[in-house]
Order: C-alpha cells, then sequence, then structure tokens
C-alpha cells in the first residue's frame, strides 16, 4: 500500500514537472513572436550610424550607450559631441526654448522653511508657451535658502549659495550632476553675520563659460567680508577661476580696480564676460574679461544715456549672441535696447519696447507682479527673440514671463 502511494506522489512531481517546462516553453515562443528585430551594431557603417545619433535627444543616447561598446565609443567621443551640439543649437534658433529653475513647486503652499535642496528644471517653447519638460533634482547638500544659477553652457548649468559651500554644475537633460570644492569666496563668506547680510552688497553672481575647456568666473569686490590674508590680490576686486581638469579654484591677480555693481548677472557674449561697475565720478562703466587670455579690460565707449544713470535702472544681457544694454524710462514706459558692435567702440539701438503693450503671460505662474508700474525703476530683461516679431522679457520681482510687440 505504502509503495502505491509513493509511486502516486512521484508520478504526480513529473506530471507537473512537464506541465511547468511546457508553459516555460510556451512563453518563450510568445516571447520570441513579439521580440522586434534588432539591427546589430555592425550591420551599418560607422559614419551612417553617427549621422543618425546626431538627430537624436540627449536622453536616447544615453540609452543607446548601453547597447553596444561602439556605440558608446562613438556618442562619447569629442567630435560627436562638438557636432551634437551645433545641430542642437541650430534647432534651437528656429525653435527657441527657455529653462525656468525654481523652488521644487512655487505654485504648492509647503510648510517653511521650503526643502531648498530640491530645484526644478522647467522647459517651455516660446512659440506656443507650452511645458515640454520637468525635471525634479534633489541635491545632496542644501543651499540655505540662498540658490543662484549661473547663465546656461551647452545645456549645463551650475547651482551654488553663498550661504553655504554648496556647489554643482548640472545637466537638467541626463539628472547628471557633479559636486564642484567651495570658492574660497564661499568659505570666507561663513563668518559673515546676520547683521552684515542685511547690510551686503557683495556680487554672487559667477559667469559659466567654454574656451577650450569650460570654466567657472566669480568676479566679486574685496570687503571685510571676504577679506583673506592667504590672496595674493588686496585690490578693489577679487577674480576666483575654476578648472575643471584641475578640479580646484584658482585666483587671477590683475584684477579691475572698479567695484562691481552687485546687482546685475554678468553677461556672456563673443568669447568674453561683462559687468556693470558701480558709479565713479557719476559714471558707470563695462569690464569685460576676455576667456581664452584670461585678461580684463574696460570697454571704451558706453551710451551717454547710460552712462550717466543709476545702474539699478540699467539691464545688460544677450540676444543673439550679442551684448546688449537696456534702460526703462519711467514715464514713457518705453524701454529702448542697444546692442554693442562686434568693434567694440559704438552702440546701435536694435528695439523699442512699450511696457504697456504686455501681452498675457506665457509660463505657468502667476504672481502680482504688474510690469506696466510707473513707479518701478528696475528694467524688464529681454531673455529672447521669437519669429513673429515679440520679444520675451523677465523681472527680478516676477516668475513670470511676459511677450511684447517690438517696433524699431
Amino acid at each position: 500500500m505504502e509503495e502505491a502511494e509513493n509511486r502516486v506522489v512521484i508520478a504526480s512531481s513529473t506530471q507537473r514537472k512537464r506541465k511547468r517546462r511546457k508553459i516555460r516553453r510556451i512563453i518563450k515562443r510568445r516571447r520570441r513572436r513579439n521580440e522586434k528585430p534588432v539591427i546589430a551594431p555592425s550591420s551599418l557603417p560607422n559614419d551612417v550610424v553617427e549621422e543618425i545619433f546626431l538627430r537624436f535627444p540627449v536622453k536616447a543616447l544615453f540609452r543607446l550607450k548601453t547597447l553596444s561598446k561602439q556605440w558608446r565609443s562613438t556618442i562619447e567621443s569629442q567630435s560627436f559631441e562638438e557636432r551634437h551640439l551645433k545641430i542642437a543649437e541650430r534647432f534651437h534658433a528656429h525653435h527657441p526654448r527657455v529653462m525656468v529653475i525654481t523652488e521644487k513647486d512655487p505654485l504648492k503652499l509647503l510648510p517653511r522653511p521650503r526643502p531648498d535642496a530640491d530645484i526644478g528644471f522647467r522647459l517651455f517653447c516660446l512659440e506656443s508657451g507650452s511645458l515640454l519638460s520637468f525635471i525634479l533634482l534633489n541635491f545632496p547638500q542644501s543651499f540655505a535658502n540662498y540658490i543662484y544659477v549661473s547663465g546656461c553652457c551647452d545645456g549645463l548649468f551650475c547651482v551654488h549659495s553663498p550661504r553655504s559651500q554648496a556647489m554643482y554644475v548640472v545637466n537638467p537633460a541626463t539628472r547628471w550632476l557633479r559636486q564642484l570644492p567651495p570658492a574660497r569666496f564661499q568659505i570666507l563668506m561663513q563668518k559673515a553675520t546676520y547683521r552684515d547680510w542685511l547690510d551686503m552688497k557683495s556680487v554672487f553672481h559667477l559667469a559659466f563659460v567654454k574656451a577650450n575647456d569650460y570654466k567657472l568666473v566669480w568676479l566679486y569686490n574685496f570687503d571685510k567680508y571676504n577679506a583673506d590674508a592667504l590672496s595674493p590680490n588686496e585690490g578693489v576686486t577679487k577674480c576666483e577661476v575654476f578648472d575643471f581638469r584641475a578640479n580646484s579654484w584658482r585666483d587671477l591677480t590683475c584684477t579691475p580696480s572698479y567695484r562691481i555693481f552687485h546687482g546685475q548677472i554678468p553677461a556672456c557674449a563673443n568669447g568674453s564676460v561683462y559687468w556693470l561697475t558701480e558709479p565713479y565720478n557719476d559714471k558707470i562703466e563695462v569690464v569685460a574679461f576676455d576667456i581664452h587670455a584670461e585678461s580684463f579690460r574696460l570697454l571704451p565707449k558706453i551710451k551717454p544715456a547710460i552712462a550717466g544713470s543709476d545702474p539699478m535702472h540699467i539691464d545688460m544681457c544677450t540676444l543673439d549672441n550679442g551684448l546688449c544694454m537696456s534702460k526703462r524710462e519711467p514715464n514713457t514706459l518705453v524701454q529702448e535696447i542697444w546692442r554693442l558692435k562686434s568693434s567694440e567702440d559704438s552702440w546701435e539701438k536694435i528695439y523699442t519696447i512699450d511696457l504697456l503693450s504686455c501681452s498675457s503671460s506665457r509660463t505657468q505662474f502667476r504672481d502680482e507682479f504688474y510690469w506696466g508700474e510707473q513707479d518701478l525703476v528696475n528694467p524688464s530683461t529681454p531673455v529672447a527673440l521669437c519669429k513673429n516679431k515679440t520679444i520675451l522679457l523677465s523681472h527680478r520681482y516676477s516668475r513670470d514671463f511676459m511677450s511684447i510687440n517690438l517696433w524699431k
């Protein structure tokens, strides 16, 4: 009786095993039928593969690198990166976009203090105003509720804080980030008291540029807050340059003898970085830094209407790869834009914008800012030119954008 029961158990177990094997074979056959044919990396010439990859977005290229060593070598080559950037620049010239960098979500009512290690990157299409993508990045280090972001350089941004030693280079398209060592400026600013911060007018903006390699340029005024006995330069200004290959900061010894105006973001154009100075003898100057030679110079001529103005009333920006300056007239609410000629010896007026003709908002943010307020002395900042003869404006007191019709 026991032997019969054992035979039944063994037979039942064998049947279950056969049934499981049969089910696995059926699943494998179905998978093979559903699989799409994959082209082997070697089935196409390398130059053809490269031309195809040049049209792919960055996210797709990162996935392709994991499929083939040959593809990875092609995508990571310097020549491919340079060609891919040029194609992307041509595309963006015809289809302009703007990146809005904010806290995690400024529309949500979050308890304070906000989680300032979370930063959102929103990419908008200027032609339609639609949101193209949203990337939320969590940084390992807090920014102490003082977040500054550099201008874009080949899709890269530098996010830093003067109140902490946090500094990162980030590519929002790929979620890649690299932590950088703090600048001496950040380290020295840690000794500033709360009262010092209220009175402080230090330059917290740095420039992200590219010569033969990427560089960070931080030009700031010498003050009691950043006095350093180890610094070789104790002049009016100091300048630190970050070397990405050496992963370290270095000081420049020859710096401008004019104090830099703290309220203006540096502008990059024509291989140089530009800063406005504080008024000296009732006149403001423009300091230029050659990113290849790493030398400073003063622009020989400034528009008289701008040179004699309060720098709070002036805006400096980059439009179509050219340095531009503008001033808002409080009585007429008209803002004229001048562009520096390539010779750097004269300026030409390219646009006049009427701030009363503001159209509807171009982004999803809403605030109580009124663009046509007559008592507001700070000018609006031109961000980009659109195909339909409009210009996109931003303002330091608003999280919104405005589009305005252009007239010369």
